[in-house]
């Protein structure tokens, strides 16, 4: 049976349950729209992004991955670089590792850094391009 993309970002949701994103991070990892607005933890959201149906279903899945600006000295914040590189291979080791029976999972884009604009936060963004012939 096809999916809709609710139901393709709740599996992805399930599976970056179950990976050590959950493990590794501080926060919580959430679907689209259900982090807190004003969060300053370091949480990861998933979204569906974009999908083409046909005999193959494929799209986009986004995974953002929020890192808190860190002190370095006289109230200035700054990119927590460190741990944002570390998120990002994480990420990386992640997406090598997805192996699941019902999607082929690649990168659709590299992994990368994005300042939030007008919070003290990165985000790390990981394009997930999806593949699904189980129906």
């Amino acid at each position: 049976m096809k999916k809709t993309g609710s139901e393709i970002e709740a599996d992805v949701f399930a599976i970056l349950r179950a990976s050590a994103l959950k493990t590794t991070i501080a926060g919580l990892i959430y679907k689209e729209d259900m982090r807190p607005i004003n969060a300053t933890t370091e949480d990861a959201v998933v979204s569906f992004m974009t999908g083409l149906d046909g005999q193959i279903q494929v799209g986009v899945v986004t995974i953002n991955v929020f890192v808190p600006m860190i002190d370095i000295g006289d109230g200035t914040r700054a990119k927590n670089t460190t741990r944002c590189k570390q998120i990002e291979m994480l990420m990386q080791a992640i997406v090598s590792g997805l192996k699941p029976d019902e999607y082929r999972f690649t990168l659709d884009t590299i992994i990368k850094t994005f300042k939030v604009e007008g919070a003290n936060q990165h985000f790390v963004n990981t394009k997930l391009k999806f593949e699904r012939t189980s129906f």
